[in-house]
This record gives C-alpha cells, sequence and structure tokens, in this order.
C-alpha cells in the first residue's frame, strides 16, 4: 500500500489492474449511457446550440471552483461575463478562467479531435494561475491544512510526471470502446488527480478533461456533462473514494459515483434546457410580438445567451449600432417587467432577467 508521506511514484499506469466488467458497474453504465444519448439528442435539435448552453457553461465553472473553495454565485459569475478583467473581484475571474479554459479545449478537440499532454498543459494555463505548467519541485503534499494531516503525496520528478502523463494521454485518445468511454472517464479522472500533474489547478483542470474526454470520442456533442455540480454536493464522499482507490484498490465504489455522477447531471442538464426552451418561446412568441423591435431574432439570441445584460454589450453582441437604439430595447423590456435591474461596479446599468436566472441558480 502507498505511503501517504511518501511520493507516490509507483502510482500505476494505465488501464488499471481492476474489474471494470463488474455487473454493477455494467449496469450503471447503460443507464447513465442513456441519459446521456437524450441530452445528446436535445442539443441536436437545438437551434443556435452554443448560445443556449453558454450560461450553462457559466454555471459549471462556479460549481468546479466551488470545489476547490473559490467561492461566487452564479448571479456574480454572469456578470462577470459582462465586463472587462479589472472590473472583476479575484473570485469572479477565477470562473471566467474556467470557462476560458473548457472552450480552449473544445476548440482544440474540433480541430483534430484528440489532446496531447501539451494541450492538457495550455488548458491548465488558462485558468491564469500563477505558476503554470509542470511540477519541477518537490514538496507537493495533499491534506487537511488545519491539522496538517497528509493525505495523499503524488509522484515527483518531473521526467516522471511527463512519463506517467503520456500514458494517460494513450489511454485518454485511445479509441477502443472497451471498457465503454464513461468507465474510462472515471478511471482517467482518478489517474489524473493521482498524478497531480500541476502545481494549481489540477482539479478544475482533471473535472474539464472528462467532459473533454466523451467529446473526443463523439459521446457528447457539446461539453455539456456538468458534473462539478454532482461533486460539489458530495464533496466529502468524492475525496474520500479517490484515496480508496489509491488505498485499497477500491475501482467499483468510484466508477460506480462517476457514472451517477453522469446520469444525474446529464438529466439536470436535460431539465434545465427543456425549461429555458420553454421559456424562450414564451418570450419569442408572447413577448417580441408586442414590440416593433427591428432586430427582435438579434435580440432573442442575445437575452439567451446570458441572464444579465448592458446596453454596450447587446450592441456588441448584435447589428445594433445605434445607442438609442439598444438603450430603448433595454429599458422596453424593464417597463414592461420583464427585465429588471441591479447595482453594478461600474456606472453602466446592468438590467437582468429574473425568470432566466432562477433556472440558472
Amino acid at each position: 500500500m502507498a505511503d501517504k508521506t511518501s511520493p507516490y511514484n509507483q502510482l500505476p499506469k494505465l488501464p488499471p489492474q481492476a474489474n471494470l466488467d463488474d455487473i454493477a458497474i455494467l449496469k450503471k453504465v447503460i443507464i447513465a449511457n442513456k441519459a446521456i444519448s437524450q441530452l445528446n439528442g436535445l442539443i441536436r435539435s437545438l437551434e443556435n446550440s452554443e448560445i443556449i448552453l453558454e450560461p450553462l457553461k457559466v454555471r459549471e465553472a462556479v460549481e468546479s471552483s466551488g470545489i476547490e473553495n473559490i467561492n461566487t454565485t452564479i448571479s456574480e459569475a454572469l456578470q462577470a461575463e459582462l465586463f472587462s478583467a479589472e472590473k472583476l473581484s479575484p473570485e469572479q475571474k477565477e470562473t471566467k478562467n474556467y470557462k476560458k479554459a473548457l472552450l480552449f479545449g473544445f476548440d482544440r478537440v474540433k480541430k483534430r479531435n484528440f489532446l496531447t499532454t501539451n494541450d492538457f498543459i495550455e488548458i491548465q494555463r488558462e485558468l491564469g494561475l500563477q505558476h503554470p505548467g509542470i511540477r519541477n519541485l518537490p514538496g507537493t503534499k495533499i491534506g487537511n491544512r488545519q491539522t496538517g494531516e497528509v493525505y495523499y503525496t503524488p509522484p515527483e520528478g518531473e521526467q516522471l510526471i511527463r512519463n506517467l502523463l503520456k500514458n494517460f494521454e494513450e489511454y485518454y485518445n485511445d479509441e477502443s470502446n472497451d471498457p465503454d468511454y464513461l468507465i474510462k472517464m472515471a478511471v482517467l479522472h482518478y489517474q489524473f488527480e493521482s498524478i497531480h500533474p500541476f502545481f494549481d489547478g489540477n482539479g478544475r483542470t482533471g473535472r474539464i478533461l472528462m467532459v473533454l474526454h466523451l467529446v473526443v470520442h463523439s459521446c457528447l456533442v457539446s461539453p455539456t456533462l456538468f458534473i462539478s455540480r454532482y461533486i460539489n454536493q458530495n464533496r466529502s464522499e468524492y475525496y474520500r473514494l479517490l484515496r480508496e482507490v489509491t488505498y485499497e484498490n477500491n475501482w467499483k465504489e468510484w466508477i460506480l459515483f462517476i457514472l451517477d455522477a453522469a446520469e444525474t447531471q446529464a438529466t439536470d442538464t436535460n431539465n434545465t434546457i427543456s425549461k429555458i426552451l420553454e421559456l424562450r418561446e414564451w418570450f419569442k412568441s408572447e413577448i417580441l410580438p408586442k414590440f416593433n423591435f427591428t432586430y427582435s431574432q438579434e435580440l432573442l439570441s442575445y437575452i439567451f445567451s446570458n441572464a444579465f445584460y448592458t446596453q454596450n454589450k447587446l450592441m456588441e453582441s448584435t447589428q445594433i449600432r445605434s445607442n438609442k437604439t439598444a438603450l430603448e430595447y433595454m429599458n422596453t423590456l424593464e417597463n414592461e417587467g420583464i427585465l429588471k435591474t441591479t447595482e453594478s461596479k461600474t456606472k453602466e446599468k446592468v438590467y437582468y432577467f429574473d425568470k432566466f436566472l432562477k433556472l440558472l441558480e
């Protein structure tokens, strides 16, 4: 068994020596894949899918950052999308960078349908951390900062870490679907967190790589399996099961946990998207016809790209070039009771769509 206080330089390479054909795992993976298939079907049916999915990626950024005790609200993170970095709090910058890193990785996958170790490093770099890149100094330990208890000491030595990442990369891109890609996703996430290749940002990078793994292998059409919410809600269990794989070789319970996360969050995301589409249809059929908006279709897309808005952002996101027209659109919707206003750290007036915001929170 690994010594918690010594570098785990004997971390086994992939694939793991474990029974991944356990009947409970196979039953669960069928259920999880069904939920993901339903989510894929809904996403494929969407017009302008990336616009509709945009605010959900912000929600994932909030949840994933929250696991690392970087705490902000969905409301604050959505508002961060409106402004430049110098106007944001440190927490808002963190969540905005997480979304940026996710989209960076997704762009790489779309271009060449695989990811390399260098891509993993670049995704971590997009998080905007102080010490990006592979760990090249000893002394990293994972534990309780208050009590000083050490839970795990990851492998040390840059070359060893790179060798482990090379093995991780090969398993990550392996096109064999045996075991199922969802099972592989669970295995990969454990391995990445155990390698712990960076000084900071391992958890966030690892969770981004989970969903991108499914995109690489065409299990998802867009990185919309937002597992971080489930992990955040079951954080103690998540860390306990990670350690049980290391010290007790308990792969079964770990894989079942990740499969349950996948099923739960696929279903949750499916339900949320369906509710957003209902609200969008109401806005399109009941609200827009009341007004003679020249840019009504563009306004519709803009309104459902975020729950917070400014006059300048409306002009930036559409073909509206007149300050007067943009202000008229926003104020008309406010006077109708659709939009409300909130305090802002800037002089610019910030509007929000309360019904939409409640679906995202």
